[in-house]
Order: C-alpha cells, then sequence, then structure tokens
C-alpha cells in the first residue's frame, strides 16, 4: 500500500505517478519495467517514489487493486440496472468492459486490457491475490436480489455468488483483452444460463442428506 506521504498529495500529482506506471506495465512485463523510466516520465526524484511506495511491486499492486475496484463497481452499477439480478449483471458487465477496452487513459479499462496482456498470467494469480473476496461479496450481498436465487441456508448466496465469479472472471478478462475472444460472450451467456436453471434433472436431496 503507498504511504499516507503519497496519499496525501494533491490528486494531479498522485494521477500524474500512476499514469507513468500505467504507460511503464503496459509497454514492459512487470519483470522487466523500470521504476528509473516510471520516475523520469512522473517527473520524480527517485527519493521521492520511495517515500511514496515501498518498491515496484507495491507500486504494481496498487494500480490493479484500483483496476479490481472499478470492476466491482462496474458490477454493483450493473446489479443496479438489473435489479439485482446477477445473472443478467454479469453479461451487461462483460458488455461494458469490452465497449470500454479501448479508453487507454488512467482507469479506462483499455489501460487495464494493455497491462493484463503485456502481462500474461497475472489475471490468475496477482490480481487475485489482491482481491479480498470476503469485502467484495459482502459489497455484492447488498444488491443481489435473493428472489431470483435458491437459497436453503444461510452461507448459499456467498457461495453462489463465489461460484459465479470463478465461472465468470476467466471469460471476462478474455472480453477485455484487445479484440477479445469471438465466442467468449457466448460462452459466458451458456454458463450462466445453465447455473440458472441448475445441472440436474431430477432436483433430489443434497448428498449429504441422502443417508
Amino acid at each position: 500500500m503507498p504511504s499516507s506521504t503519497f496519499l496525501n498529495l494533491p490528486a494531479q500529482k498522485q494521477e500524474k505517478l500512476l499514469e507513468a506506471a500505467t504507460r511503464e506495465f503496459s509497454r514492459r512485463p512487470y519483470t522487466e519495467a523500470s521504476i528509473n523510466q516510471i520516475i523520469k516520465d512522473a517527473g520524480i526524484p527517485r527519493g521521492s517514489f520511495y517515500m511514496y511506495f515501498t518498491d515496484k511491486e507495491d507500486l504494481f499492486r496498487y494500480l490493479l487493486g484500483g483496476y479490481v475496484d472499478q470492476m466491482v463497481m462496474v458490477l454493483e452499477e450493473a446489479l443496479l440496472r438489473e435489479h439485482g439480478d446477477i445473472f443478467a449483471a454479469l453479461l451487461r458487465m462483460y458488455d461494458y468492459t469490452c465497449a470500454k477496452r479501448e479508453e487507454r487513459g488512467l482507469g479506462g479499462m483499455g489501460a487495464m486490457t494493455a497491462i493484463l496482456s503485456c502481462n500474461s498470467g497475472i489475471h490468475k494469480n496477482t490480481i487475485l491475490a489482491m482481491v479480498d473476496t470476503a469485502q467484495v461479496l459482502r459489497r455484492l450481498k447488498e444488491q443481489v436480489n435473493p428472489d431470483v436465487l435458491d437459497l436453503r441456508r444461510d452461507g448459499d448466496l456467498g457461495d453462489m455468488l463465489g461460484i459465479l465469479l470463478t465461472v465468470a472472471a476467466p471469460l471476462l478478462y478474455a472480453g477485455i483483452q484487445a479484440g477479445g475472444a469471438p465466442d467468449a460472450r457466448e460462452r459466458l451467456k451458456n454458463m450462466l444460463e445453465i447455473l440458472r436453471r441448475g445441472m440436474t434433472l431430477d432436483k433430489g436431496p443434497a448428498p449429504d442428506e441422502r443417508n
């Protein structure tokens, strides 16, 4: 996390450094990205950088963490527009990310796309490691309409959201890549429809209820 010194900077100075970091992480993999280039583009002394962030990883995690939070906000807005229907909201979120993937400025979906494209594999580990799953679920639970879900136990809503996000995340990632995967939306739509209707023909008792 950035220091209080960074957080107390005027917004314009914060954005200048984050924009420089976005450019650098968009054109080079994280392992090759240069702190020297970032501070040069940001126009700050090297010593100032280390007053703001511990190291390159600290900056990288903070930058991507902002994009993760933005994605959660997009999903919250989609839930509001779809009256709490999580299935429809995830599809709306996919459409939004695809429509915005050309926006390259700081905070734009295109900037996140460029970083992800330049750093293959980080969607599977670094980003997921930054997500406070419990906090995300708490935020989403407030927006989800429980009437569209078959909730039978206290923990069902959290488990259902976890399953849906696990299924949707790889396809959402495919959607925000430059060009996107042509069949990603149809695959996401089909998977969401399967999960909405259930996978068994005979809705018998759960495995732990059969004995």
